[in-house]
């Protein structure tokens, strides 16, 4: 008997290098030595009835005469056989790319290469036999190489490894499959908008939809509440969302479906509503939020229902009765290409047996055993009206491939892995949906570089954090924009927290120890602490729901983080950072995050990602150019396919418009503008503006003019993006700028902005022309016109002394008040009235051409003017 094996821990290419051994010695029995990486494991997950790799207690190693050794020398490495390995008179065949160590085997074929993927070495030998291997054994093969290669990149590939690579491609070897498996922060308003819809989060079962509508009522008008609802879709994890905002008197309603079952601009069309199937909005008027949730409920009755378990369902059912021997079990397994078949005692399941049982019963000569003293009896069923959602998150937290589906102890019909993947992908899956990270990479403690880099307060936070989460038997991270920014040292000090463990109960204690505040949501397990320096720090509980019988309410297990992280939008956002004591530092990256980070790299993790959610074109472009990194070449490519089949037709303007706003509140955005035109996407923002047309110079000002105004008036706070929108549109007709504004919803500020920059160009010709102007007259011009406008004025204004004077009169401006009052006047004896207007306006004007100083000369100008008779009647003559 002859084994192939590899080292524990088994990466990619140990599992190739075993996979390519079988191809040359295929009576070897394949066995794993001990545990696999993550990756591996996922890979598994999925392939393992393929590849039929067995575990030391599945073999009997009594006859075992030659170990067939792959990635590895060293028996140090070799888990759970390495005592097998050491026994005497063993015979070893080995194949590893490692630099020869003293401990290790001696073999009798004994192939030592300095290359960068052992894979290789063995496919060389496979090209020399001519052996045949099909396009899936090049995939497993060509994924080994690429891990080990860094895809060739890394300084330890050779041209043998590409020749590899080369040799498997052309055999059909499937890169999306390689890719598969290689691995901005709100308001302080519209996180407590958030917290608050939390709170009113009410979920509806409608036709086996999961349907949320979320209510909130404010006197003031908080922007955003679109990229709220996102969150909170995410949040609640629906199949379709409500969100109704009543806010200075009118109910804003933003809806969002995950499904083609609910086309909410159908659902809103009674509202007056518009949009897309899967992204719609309303503004309602003379209606409480309760007559609107009613009506948006009303409307939900006629849903297309979602898929159950018995719509997908595979029925009859092959099964084996408990009367069956082993044999006869794994027979019928051969007969229909099963892997594993229900067992049954008449109509009714009582358990499930594997071809991996039969092989253990052959294994030792109990072939002939009735099945039912092998099967396992503990089975994991569903019931007919399981939703296609939950089969989804069962299978994958229970790494299981098929799912009987039973009614009242009779088996119905069963669900496989293909029937899951089938319904959310179509018939082409896996090719549909393409993984476009790689592993991560070795591992990493962070924790040198945090002393270094964070803040003693914020570091101090986390070290507590952490020993919180310890004391409760829980796990906490940090992650997101905190963790990217940490390692390209970015100030960036929004903490958010994700604990396998118990969310609430460790902010709750957090608040305590910090003498914060603690705003907690039970029900989602997630959490906001205020501290009293203002510091907020968000906690989530990474969680997942499982069930453990038929018809069972679900139950919260604590889950790893990785699927919190896989929801994210770019890999460089996917890493997280363990703050346990004896963990502290540990770097989390699942997705390769901190290799992208370190090749200035934007990566999605899956190419549906920008079909799914066209706004993170956008925000790629955001990131990179924020960074100066540079979109991914695949990702690239998934975004253009994106705008070229009109993607970004299924978002709302109102969508867009957010998006817009952070790409023109970075601090030059003007490279992001000509990366949307690149691309094509430009056309889509605003048609209307030919970037080509802009003055470069002046948009690299506006960062600096803005700077300047808020330096100089000091608590201005100037809407960047606003200016960059404004000189934007300058150039436009006023009807196509009327058209913008009907396009895109900017708030009332935003509206009267941008109509009164009409004006600027006009007044910055005056102004340079005139420019002996005295304060008064500029007053005149300008009125009140927004800051925004004003710093559009300042960078059209070019001449020194025309510069000079409008400064001077914005310096003026800026610290002229009226000091007489009308309590003042009244003591004069002027009658109370207009006239009270018309005075204080005169005064104004006076002071701002530095003929008045203080409330002295106010006084005596009044009464200057009353002696004169200038004021009389309530006029001033």
């Amino acid at each position: 008997m002859e084994i192939i094996t590899s080292h524990n821990a088994l990466d990619f290419d140990g599992l190739a290098a075993m996979v390519a051994a079988g191809k040359l010695y295929p009576s070897a029995v394949k066995v794993f030595s001990g545990t696999l990486s993550k990756n591996v494991k996922k890979f598994m997950a999925l392939y393992k009835d393929l590849l039929m790799i067995k575990t030391p207690k599945e073999v009997n190693f009594e006859q075992l005469k030659r170990i067939i050794l792959v990635d590895t020398a060293n028996i140090n490495r070799m888990g759970h056989l390495q005592e097998i390995a050491a026994r005497e008179n063993l015979e070893f065949y080995i194949y590893d790319h490692h630099p020869v160590s003293p401990d290790d085997l001696s073999g009798t074929i004994k192939e030592i290469h300095a290359v960068g993927a052992a894979t290789t070495i063995l496919v060389e030998e496979i090209m020399a036999r001519s052996i045949s291997v099909s396009s899936f054994d090049a995939t497993i093969l060509t994924l080994g190489i690429y891990e080990d290669t860094g895809s060739l990149l890394f300084t330890s590939t050779t041209p043998r490894d590409l020749m590899a690579a080369a040799f498997l491609l052309g055999k059909g070897a499937n890169l999306s499959v390689v890719a598969n498996f290689m691995e901005q922060p709100f308001s302080g308003e519209q996180r407590q908008l958030l917290q608050v819809l939390l709170n009113n989060a009410q979920h509806y079962r409608i036709n086996n939809l999961d349907v949320v509508v979320a209510v909130c009522e404010t006197e003031k008008f908080i922007p955003g509440l679109d990229g709220v609802t996102y969150r909170l879709f995410e949040v609640e994890n629906s199949d379709a969302i409500f969100v109704l905002a009543k806010m200075e008197g009118k109910i804003n309603v933003v809806a969002r479906s995950r499904t083609t079952n609910v086309r909410v601009n159908e659902t809103l069309r009674v509202l007056g509503g518009r949009g897309h199937e899967k992204a719609a909005s309303a503004i309602i008027r003379n209606k409480s939020t309760l007559e609107v949730a009613d009506i948006i409920r009303q409307q939900l009755g006629d849903i297309q229902p979602g898929l159950l378990a018995r719509d997908i369902m595979s029925t009859p059912v092959k099964t084996v009765p408990t009367h069956f021997t082993m044999e006869e079990a794994g027979r019928i397994m051969l007969r229909y290409g099963h892997t594993g078949m229900p067992v049954v005692d008449g109509d009714t399941m009582v358990g499930v047996i594997s071809r991996r049982d039969v092989d253990k019963a052959n294994m030792h000569d109990l072939g002939h055993a009735p099945v039912k003293g092998f099967m396992t009896s503990d089975i994991l069923s569903i019931a007919l009206d399981t939703s296609v959602g939950e089969l989804q998150k069962i299978m994958v937290e229970n790494d299981i491939g098929r799912l009987p589906v039973v009614d009242h102890d009779r088996l119905m019909g069963i669900v496989s892995r293909t029937d899951v993947l089938r319904t959310l992908h179509g018939d082409d899956y896996p090719e549909d949906h393409e993984v476009l990270y790689s592993w991560g990479g070795e591992e990493l403690n962070c924790l040198s570089m945090m002393e270094e880099r964070l803040p003693s307060r914020i570091l101090a936070i986390l070290r507590l954090a952490g020993q919180i989460a310890e004391n409760l038997g829980s796990t906490v991270y940090c992650v997101g924009g905190f963790v990217r920014d940490f390692f390209l040292q970015v100030p960036n000090f929004d903490l958010d927290l994700v604990v396998e463990g118990n969310g609430e109960e460790l902010a709750t204690c957090l608040a305590q120890e910090l003498g914060g505040k603690p705003r907690i949501h039970e029900r989602f397990r997630t959490a906001m602490v205020s501290l009293p320096d203002g510091t907020k720090i968000d906690v989530a509980t990474a969680r997942t729901e499982y069930y453990e019988f038929p018809a069972a309410l679900p139950r919260v297990q604590k889950s790893s983080i990785r699927e919190d992280l896989y929801r994210r939008d770019f890999t460089i956002n996917t890493l997280a950072i363990c703050l346990n004591p004896n963990r502290f530092g540990d770097l989390i990256d699942y997705f390769g995050g901190r290799r992208d980070l370190e090749k200035g790299t934007v990566r999605i993790l899956y190419n549906l990602s920008f079909v799914e959610d066209p706004t993170r074109i956008l925000r790629a472009i955001r990131f990179e150019q924020r960074y100066s990194f540079t979109i991914e070449p695949d990702t690239l490519r998934f975004a253009i396919d994106a705008i070229e089949r009109r993607m970004l037709g299924k978002l709302s303007y109102k969508r867009i418009l957010h998006e817009l706003i952070l790409i023109l509140s970075e601090k030059d955005p003007s490279n992001s503008l000509d990366r949307m035109k690149e691309i094509g996407l430009w056309k889509y923002i605003l048609p209307e503006v030919k970037l080509e047309h802009l003055n470069r110079v002046t948009l690299k000002r506006i960062s600096i003019m803005v700077s300047w105004l808020e330096e100089r008036y000091y608590p201005v706070n100037v809407k960047a993006w606003l200016v960059y929108i404004v000189v934007l549109l300058a150039r436009l007709s006023e009807d196509e700028v009327e058209g913008v504004l009907e396009r895109y919803p900017f708030d009332n500020y935003a509206i009267q902005t941008i109509r009164e920059s009409r004006r600027v160009p006009f007044v910055a010709g005056y102004l340079t022309e005139k420019d002996n102007l005295v304060a008064h007259e500029i007053d005149y011009l300008l009125g009140e016109w927004s800051k925004e406008n004003i710093v559009h004025l300042l960078l059209l204004v070019r001449e020194e002394k025309a510069w000079d004077n409008l400064v001077h009169y914005l310096d003026l401006k800026e610290r002229v008040r009226i000091e007489v009052n009308g309590n003042d006047l009244k003591e004069l004896g002027i009658k109370e009235g207009p006239v009270y207007r018309l005075i204080f306006d005169e005064i104004y004007r006076l002071k701002l051409d530095e003929v008045l100083y203080n409330w002295e000369d106010e006084i005596q100008q009044v009464k200057k003017w009353m002696e004169e008779g200038r004021v009389a009647d309530g006029m001033v003559n």
